[in-house]
């Protein structure tokens, strides 16, 4: 089935709207967000998914604050029974320095009705937008934060992954790892193991928030209230991981535990993401943040012609309800 959208265009000149609200300045600047699910798909384990705490603050015109909680609940091979593997977590703070804050007019979309017949969708909205002041903020941002996942041996089996210095497929052939006995008995069964780790991630980042709020309420004859208001940031950051471990792979069986140290002979310290955050300027309601990157962690193989390597690439979405505040010191146009 085929849905058409076909818009009607109507002219300002043609209509009659008053100003209800247009003030970019008068917002909360504090909002604290329960996600009550996120999900996130990556080359470490696959995917994982859970619930997370975020916060954001705004200090007058000169410095932005923020905060990101992400635990896991259903988090791809971990099992709490296997002590190698671990919960799916992640936590940043940071704070951004402002330089640009400044409103302008432009004129801006207003959508006045959406009606649906059949497989077509009708739009009527104001040709040429309705003038609005739209604020426009530019911050230098830095901060710290911490990963941790369970990590998929099997998707790393090159010769860069090592046990006991021995690459990974020696190691797995010759000094058994992931095969263990319930007894010492020549005929107890051999048993497989899962090949899973855990991997960990200190990193610390840097680089340019732009943040954008609209504000803009009018009356429109015939049709009511109608708005554009939105409070949004675009971010894009350069990771830097001074930590990165891979936790050390334990074995327990009748022979007693053996402890094998796992180590990658390439790392790459840095990593990239961009990403987007979406609330109201004051109203409670759902926010939204969408981020893709590349982490810090492992190199590409020298024979590889790939200028990142997939195996630190991901994708998360996160929707949460959010409380707005209005938090002093705030700051209002001059």
């Amino acid at each position: 089935m085929i849905s058409s959208l076909l818009s009607t265009q109507l002219d300002a000149q043609s209509i009659n709207y008053t100003y209800v609200r247009n003030d970019p300045f008068d917002i909360r600047n504090f909002s604290a967000s329960i996600d009550a699910l996120w999900g996130e798909v990556n080359a470490h384990n696959g995917y994982a998914f859970g619930w997370g705490a975020r916060a954001e603050y705004m200090m007058g015109k000169t410095l932005l604050f923020n905060f990101d909680s992400r635990f896991g609940f259903g988090t791809n091979l971990y099992r709490e029974s296997n002590g190698n593997t671990a919960n799916y977590f992640a936590m940043e703070g940071g704070v951004g320095l402002i330089f640009v804050n400044k409103a302008h007019v432009r004129n801006v979309p207003i959508v006045l009705s959406t009606q649906r017949v059949g497989n077509y969708q009708y739009t009527t909205y104001i040709r040429g937008g309705v003038p609005a002041k739209v604020r426009t903020i530019v911050a230098l941002r830095g901060g710290w934060g911490q990963y941790r996942n369970t990590l998929n041996f099997t998707k790393f089996s090159d010769s860069l992954l090592t046990f006991n210095d021995s690459t990974y497929v020696n190691a797995k052939d010759k000094m058994k790892i992931f095969e263990y006995k319930s007894d010492t008995t020549k005929s107890a069964p051999t048993l497989s193991i899962d090949q899973y780790g855990t991997i960990n991630i200190g990193y610390l980042y840097g680089g340019l928030n732009f943040r954008t709020i609209r504000n803009l309420l009018i009356d429109v004859e015939g049709y009511g209230y109608r708005g554009n208001i939105l409070y949004s940031d675009f971010y894009i950051d350069v990771m830097f991981a001074p930590i990165f471990n891979l936790k050390d792979f334990s074995v327990l069986d009748a022979r007693g535990e053996r402890t094998y140290k796992v180590g990658y002979k390439e790392i790459s310290r840095f990593g990239w993401r961009i990403g987007w955050f979406w609330r109201k300027p004051k109203e409670q309601g759902f926010s939204w943040k969408f981020e893709f990157g590349s982490r810090p962690g492992f190199k590409s193989m020298a024979n590889s012609s790939l200028p990142v390597n997939v195996r630190n690439l991901y994708c998360m979405m996160t929707a949460g309800l959010y409380i707005p505040l209005k938090i002093k010191p705030i700051y209002t146009e001059d």
